[in-house]
């Protein structure tokens, strides 16, 4: 009923402007409707740069108002060509012809007016159409309760569902296609909100972890209004007014990243939220590791039967300080984070540890079925040689050594 409610009104008052302005006027107008729907992305450009002038710095509000600004600037230049035109022909039906053919114009203006002012609004009610068919897409899947929505998402997700019962959803799609950008957007973010738990899920994509451990990210990773935003039932109001949603919006680089990933992984991603299964899943490396010291050790002892009970025991207990902390993380990206990884010191320090446990960053590289892991931290740089079987454990070479680790996740 309510987008009935809409087409009526906007077609009424489509009608009026019509019959105030005149058929001259309307006619233009049409035409400059035309020209303002084509070009409103065009110059929409040029508010989408003038808006952090006049303090709109939101990337959003740009996105959204600028093609508006666009169409509104190209349709304000017809209606100046139009009350130009109509000018001269009213000064000359006035001044120059007669009184019938004065009168004659001025009916003929008018019902002319009328009938293209309706058309008029029934192609302005088609623009609207489009922008609560697009709107309506993001409302509905974000609104995790829709009793307790703000009311102008519970009357985007009516006139949405409306416009598909009526069959005026043809039209509005009809009418352009945002990218494909926008609506992986919405199944991500609708998918979130409609399944809390697969936050935890998120947090273990492999082609995100990496951006987890960037220093830039942390402020988010660690923002527990945000991360528990879907389980505690927060609406999208919420989200939107964190702080740190505000400051993401406003970086730039960091915007860019995101959709960079996007772009490449999003489609990806939505199956292993809904699946658990991901491009991922043939690489064995990928994934979380910890240090197994009772492994490692039997494989020494193994190898190297001479070893004396206390030699055995005194590198076990060197072993187990030094890398009893380790945890490697590897990620779908090719990028390597070890943490608590010993960094041996040349010089015997008195009543100190020969090591120090440091963050130790790099990439990895595939050759058959051998790995490459090339880490560094300052200016200290190691090239370690890595194996694994069946992807529940993995054998790392560090020069005389052999260290096994376990899977984490």
């Amino acid at each position: 009923m309510s987008i009935w409610i809409l087409a009526i009104i906007v077609l009424a008052l489509g009608g009026l402007a019509g019959w105030r302005q005149g058929g001259v006027r309307a006619c233009i107008a049409f035409v400059g409707i035309f020209f303002a729907w084509l070009l409103a992305v065009p110059f929409g450009k040029i508010f989408h740069f003038l808006m952090p002038w006049f303090g709109v710095a939101n990337p959003v509000y740009q996105w959204i108002f600028s093609p508006v600004c666009g169409f509104i600037l190209v349709t304000t230049i017809f209606a100046v060509i139009a009350f130009n035109v109509n000018r001269k022909l009213d000064v000359y039906y006035r001044h120059q012809a007669g009184q019938l053919q004065l009168a004659l114009w001025e009916r003929l203006n008018v019902r002319l007016g009328i009938c293209v002012g309706l058309v008029n609004g029934a192609a302005y009610f088609a623009l609207i159409s489009f922008f609560i068919f697009n709107f309506a897409y993001w409302t509905t899947q974000i609104s995790a309760n829709a009793t307790e929505s703000p009311w102008v998402t519970r009357l985007m997700n009516n006139l949405g569902n409306e416009l598909e019962s009526t069959g005026f959803a043809r039209t509005a799609a009809a009418i352009g296609t945002p990218s494909a950008e926008n609506y992986k957007l919405a199944d991500f973010a609708g998918f979130l909100m409609q399944n809390p738990d697969a936050d935890a899920r998120l947090a273990t994509y492999p082609g995100l972890t990496s951006l987890w451990q960037r220093d830039e990210m942390q402020p988010y990773v660690t923002d527990a209004t945000l991360t528990n935003a879907p389980a505690a039932g927060a609406s999208i109001g919420d989200i939107w007014s964190d702080g740190n949603v505000q400051d993401f919006l406003k970086n730039k680089d960091l915007r860019a990243r995101m959709r960079g990933f996007f772009d490449t992984n999003g489609d990806d991603l939505l199956t292993y939220l809904q699946t658990g299964n991901t491009k991922y899943d043939s690489e064995k490396l990928i994934g979380s590791w910890r240090f197994n010291a009772n492994v490692t050790l039997a494989w020494l002892r193994q190898n190297q039967p001479q070893l004396q009970p206390k030699e055995i025991a005194a590198v076990r207990s060197l072993w187990s300080a030094a890398y009893g902390q380790a945890t490697l993380l590897v990620t779908g990206d090719n990028q390597v984070f070890v943490k608590s990884y010993p960094l041996f010191s040349t010089k015997p320090r008195q009543n100190q540890p020969p090591y120090d446990l440091e963050a130790w960053t790099g990439d990895w590289s595939r050759d058959g079925d051998t790995y490459t892991l090339h880490v560094t931290y300052d200016t200290n740089e190691k090239y370690l040689t890595a194996t694994t079987t069946d992807g529940l454990r993995l054998s790392i070479k560090e020069g005389g050594r052999l260290l096994i680790f376990d899977r984490a996740d």
